[in-house]
């Protein structure tokens, strides 16, 4: 019979010799491996019983889940209960992991907010087009869009939707990007300085944007003349600065360590100062604008109120774009500073910058201040840029307006 057609266990006799089994099943053989078996056994139950003492990685995660309900690191309960107890507790009751107390209907749990979600207040819908101002009326307040408050004019959106950032901007000179290199510039300080206001307003074209100082003189008069040749207006409200220890930088500051309600009244007098502006850029704030919870209500009423924001970019670190994005409101950060270092070299590198920028990113945004050199570099910068490829465009049609692209 073959190896294939043998029944499965009937060995082959012919391989074995005829007296093989004779002597596998004598006595002596029998007792030998029978002695070989216990002291294999014995020696399995020794190994065991020493391994009893080592933590294996199963352990390890059993013990991990022990911290986690009240359990010491070695198993045992943190409080004075006995191991038996515990077993016996553990073997008639299933595991639970406990969600809350009083969970919802159906068994939901009803979260608590955590700050961190945008729960933007009601506003009105917008206009599909919004008209802006007539030129000749540019001098003025619409009166709409005009709050009267113990601060002066605030501004704030009309009944039927109209935000003053689309009333007041200045139309750009193309719309859309059709592969237009744009640039934005933003001289700050109007107001300050009687000489360097005129001189602006006189020497700056009309695709330049203002921004408007809240501790300057005869601020509405430059406003009106600003207004009247063109310019789109910005409203600098000062926020409070890196090294101050805690000391009021100046008057109606925004300030970290202030309540919410304290910062308002500060914003809401600077608004109050002038009118006709599309939004709000800071003066100074590297500490307040790494403060997400101290930005976030002053957002919110910029954000309300119809106005746009510019972080003018001097803050090397800062929440802004975060926290413009939770309060639903239109942004832009500036990335170079034009008169950083006051002399002609500098100032006309960092103009050459700014159109490397613009064809290469399709836009770029510098601000200045209304120092004299400044003002006459940015006046032959712009009155040459058509010829250099960029477009001077207001800072209204730069903006990311999350209203708009929602």
């Amino acid at each position: 019979m073959d190896e294939l057609n043998r029944p499965l266990g009937q060995k082959d006799e012919k391989k074995q010799g005829p007296g093989f089994w004779r002597k596998f099943s004598s006595g002596p053989v029998l007792g030998i491996m029978a002695l070989g078996v216990s002291l294999f056994a014995l020696g399995l139950y020794v190994a065991d019983w020493r391994r009893g003492g080592e933590t294996t990685p199963a352990a390890e995660t059993e013990m991990q889940t022990a911290a986690g309900s009240g359990k010491s690191s070695n198993g045992t309960s943190a409080g004075p209960v006995l191991e038996d107890e515990t077993a016996q507790s553990s073997a008639e009751e299933p595991e639970t992991v406990a969600v809350n107390e009083d969970p919802g209907e159906g068994g939901l749990t009803e979260l608590a907010p955590t700050g961190r979600i945008a729960v933007p207040t009601e506003r009105p819908p917008l206009p599909e087009t919004t008209a802006r101002q007539e030129s000749g009326l540019a001098h003025l307040p619409d009166e709409d869009l005009v709050e009267r408050t113990s601060y002066g004019d605030l501004p704030r959106r009309g009944d039927d939707g109209r935000r003053p950032m689309d009333v007041y901007a200045r139309e750009p000179d193309t719309t859309g990007n059709f592969g237009v290199a744009r640039v934005v510039i933003i001289v700050g300080g109007i107001g300050i300085s009687q000489t360097s206001s005129q001189q602006a307003i006189r020497d700056l074209p009309g695709s330049v944007t203002l921004a408007f100082a809240p501790y300057g003189n005869s601020l509405n008069r430059w406003m009106q003349a600003a207004r009247k040749d063109g310019h789109e207006l910005l409203l600098q409200v000062p926020m409070e600065p890196l090294g101050t220890n805690g000391g009021l930088p100046g008057e109606h500051t925004l300030m970290t360590g202030a309540s919410a309600g304290e910062n308002l009244e500060s914003l809401h007098w600077s608004m109050g100062q002038i009118t006709n502006y599309v939004g709000i850029m800071n003066y100074l704030g590297a500490r307040f604008v790494q403060e997400p919870q101290a930005l976030k209500p002053v957002f919110d009423d910029i954000a309300i109120r119809g106005l746009l924001y510019v972080d003018d970019g001097t803050a090397a670190v800062g929440n802004t774009k975060e926290a413009a994005q939770t309060s639903l409101l239109p942004y832009i950060r500036a990335s170079v500073q034009i008169d950083q270092l006051r002399n002609r070299n500098a100032i006309a590198e960092k103009l050459a910058e700014l159109t490397r920028e613009a064809k290469r990113t399709g836009l770029a945004v510098g601000v200045a201040n209304a120092f004299p050199e400044s003002i006459e570099m940015i006046a032959n910068y712009v009155r040459n840029a058509g010829s250099d490829g960029v477009e001077i465009t207001p800072v209204s049609a730069a903006v990311s307006d999350p209203e708009r692209d929602r």
